[in-house]
């Protein structure tokens, strides 16, 4: 037999016997374990303090929310008897938060008491499907703002993240609201999601979301006639 036809029989005849031997090193690697979700940071002894000072009369849900918001953001730059606000406090244009607020049933039931805000230009034919998405999810052509409205900024970025994918046309209305129903599930358990941490997209500037519109042309012949 010739001296290259007999390696290729010889090396066709081991390779079965590799292959084994590589299946079983890949089987006995054991795989990295899941990454945990972030603990959420303790509020802090000032944060605290200023909740107890100011608002102690307030729910115990909102004060503790009240406190959170307070050790990532500082104190408010407005308060009242009936809510704390927060302006340009990054990546939010504004965030509200309410003593008390509606009952909302979707995903699961909860006060709506958070409300945040971001400079975003939503286009007009998307605000049908934004409304039937979420009605807490609210677009704002004049002022450019796109605001969620929960009892927590997580769920309020996961409003947002999935507001986006409708708007660019990567979800249905029924695909947002089952995904957006999958990811608090998430949340409920303990799993860690992404779209539950941040924005996943760059709010505009304020005065490139806006839309001040324009004048009627019959009002704006009116003004011409004048």
């Amino acid at each position: 037999m010739h001296p290259k036809i007999l390696a290729l029989a010889v090396a066709a005849s081991l390779l079965p016997a590799a292959l084994t031997v590589a299946q079983s090193t890949i089987h006995s690697v054991p795989l990295p374990a899941a990454t945990p979700p972030a603990a959420p940071q303790a509020p802090s002894a000032a944060a605290l303090q200023w909740v107890q000072s100011n608002i102690a009369k307030w729910p115990e849900g909102t004060r503790r929310l009240a406190a959170q918001l307070i050790t990532k953001y500082g104190p408010p730059a407005e308060h009242s008897a009936r809510r704390l606000a927060w302006y340009d406090n990054a990546p939010w244009k504004r965030t509200t938060l309410y003593r008390e607020g509606p009952r909302h049933n979707f995903a699961n039931t909860h006060q709506d008491i958070l409300e945040q805000t971001v400079s975003y230009k939503v286009p007009p034919e998307k605000f049908t499907e934004l409304a039937q998405f979420n009605g807490s999810v609210i677009a704002d052509r004049t002022r450019g703002e796109l605001t969620a409205i929960s009892d927590a900024e997580d769920t309020n970025f996961l409003a947002l993240n999935v507001a986006y994918d409708i708007i660019r046309g990567d979800r249905t209305v029924e695909q947002a609201r089952t995904y957006f129903a999958q990811m608090v599930r998430a949340k409920m358990i303990g799993e860690p999601e992404r779209a539950l941490q941040a924005l996943k997209f760059t709010p505009a500037k304020a005065t490139d979301a806006a839309d001040p519109d324009e004048l009627a042309p019959l009002i704006r012949h009116m003004n011409d006639s004048e």
